[in-house]
């Protein structure tokens, strides 16, 4: 080859690279100073608690939604999810967080109303939940309108990230987006924690800021074994997931929730069963590298971990009665359920609506009113026996509707067709546990950002990268025909 015609090659590849880079520049121009200019924002705030650093945050982050796309306005809102804390100052009857959350709702649907494709069962499914919620409404107050129509419209969006067959935001972004919200949050935590006084207390819980220490944990849970989902079905895994993984899974015991010590163990259970007795390599190399991570960090750090077992153990061994190892847990899981088996028979079929449960239960604990710290029980008493069956259905449908969505690789042999990408990971399967664990101390249905939640749970479900070592290894084996898509769509 000629002197000249290796230059031109050069030329050609370098001007194709400007060219990328302007492109993903173009795609993403705030990504290089947004997020680190509201981290160091939420951490001054975290700090000084100046109202106007969180106003300065709120306006950045208002101007981004507008200016952004659909899908950088999701990641957005993953990111704020562990630290949604800090926006709970109420201005004119509503949260800075709630504001957020519906301007990218109307940012999303005006941005998408001509290119949405909604799965017709899937769009059925969230109007029956509305219909449900608003059976309710005769029997409401007044100030209870409000909340009742903006928990609607919430989660109506989180319902259309999955029901509109058109969007396909990548799911590993996501995960490390809220698994970077999770580290602003414990970070604006620590700061907000070294600047207030320090309590009389034996042991000092850590929430970050995301507003409940069980909380915390579950968010924290559920970000490990996603990084791990994630390396698994990497076709190139970085070991970086696995460290990040075995991070999150410390971070957690700060916590001193005795829900997240017995969900993580039995979870660790599972994940070593799973490592012991599978065949996959990604996995393998998954076992030796957590191993080896256990070993150094457990030599270097034996004091800290020495101390924060004593904290376990002391914080475990609080209370000699049921009522006070379960923090008032048991003794309102028993006036819920009494309150749940007193009610009329329309109550006992459709509840007494998400909304409107907790003010007219009217159950309290030291003066203060207390929902019933348990997502199952809430949803009889919210929603009754057949409400509660009915959202389970609709949590099914919007996993279906994610299975159909992310699309099926058939692979055809001569006598049978099996689908490659039908049959989700055991470790996909494995922070759904660990949350509905969670939900057993916690009350949720009433909060939108757990919708939010199911979304990544859903997403995460049917996750696979698409040229994946499994996916490939099953192509290499088999012929394959076209990826099936869902017929369902308006």
């Amino acid at each position: 080859m000629s002197q000249r015609s290796v230059k031109g090659s050069h030329e050609l590849r370098g001007t194709e690279l400007r060219n990328r880079t302007m492109s993903i520049a173009g795609r993403f121009p705030l990504l290089g100073w947004f997020y680190p200019s509201i981290t160091m924002l939420l951490m001054l705030y975290a700090g000084t608690q100046q109202t106007s650093l969180l106003l300065v945050a709120m306006l950045c982050m208002g101007i981004y939604i507008a200016i952004s796309s659909a899908e950088s306005n999701f990641y957005l809102l993953v990111f704020l999810l562990p630290s949604l804390s800090l926006f709970v100052t109420e201005q004119a009857d509503s949260s800075y967080a709630t504001m957020l959350f519906l301007a990218a709702l109307v940012k999303h649907v005006a941005s998408r109303i001509s290119s949405m494709k909604l799965h017709v069962a899937g769009l059925l499914g969230v109007l029956g939940i509305i219909v449900l919620e608003l059976l309710h409404l005769f029997t409401y107050l007044s100030d209870w309108l409000s909340p009742t129509v903006r928990w609607i419209a919430l989660m109506l969006y989180a319902s259309l990230l999955i029901i509109d067959m058109s969007f396909k935001p990548s799911f590993k972004r996501a995960v490390y987006t809220f698994t970077c919200g999770i580290f602003v949050s414990s970070a604006c935590g620590l700061v907000m924690s070294v600047t207030s006084e320090l309590t009389s207390a034996p042991f000092r819980r850590f929430e970050g800021v995301g507003g409940d220490p069980n909380g915390f944990g579950m968010m924290v849970l559920m970000a490990a074994f996603f990084l791990l989902h994630l390396y698994k079905q990497a076709r190139q895994p970085n070991t970086l997931l696995v460290y990040s993984s075995l991070g999150l899974l410390l971070l957690g015991l700060t916590t001193l929730s005795r829900t997240y010590f017995l969900t993580m163990g039995f979870m660790v259970l599972l994940l070593l069963g799973y490592m012991a007795v599978t065949a996959d390599r990604n996995s393998i190399r998954m076992r030796s590298k957590m191993i080896a991570a256990v070993a150094i960090l457990g030599a270097v750090f034996a004091i800290p971990v020495m101390n924060l077992v004593q904290s376990i153990i002391e914080r475990m061994s609080i209370g000699s009665s049921l009522d006070k190892m379960t923090g008032s847990r048991s003794f309102l899981a028993e006036q819920y359920w009494t309150v749940f088996r007193d009610s009329s028979l329309w109550e006992l079929l459709v509840g007494r609506g998400i909304i409107g449960y907790l003010p007219q239960s009217r159950i309290s604990v030291h003066g203060q009113q207390m929902g019933p710290h348990n997502t199952y029980l809430e949803s009889l008493v919210a929603w009754g026996l057949v409400g509660t069956v009915i959202f389970i259905a609709f949590v099914l449908l919007l996993a279906y509707v994610q299975r159909i969505k992310s699309g099926t690789v058939v692979v055809r042999t001569e006598t049978w067709l099996e689908s490659s990408r039908s049959k989700p990971s055991f470790l996909a399967f494995l922070p759904i546990i660990s949350t509905m664990i969670f939900l057993l101390s916690l009350h949720s249905l009433g909060m939108y950002t757990t919708y939010f939640y199911i979304v990544l749970l859903i997403m995460n479900l049917y996750y696979t990268e698409p040229e994946s070592v499994e996916r490939m290894e099953g192509i290499g084996s088999s012929g394959t025909v076209p990826a099936e898509r869902g017929s369902g769509r308006i």
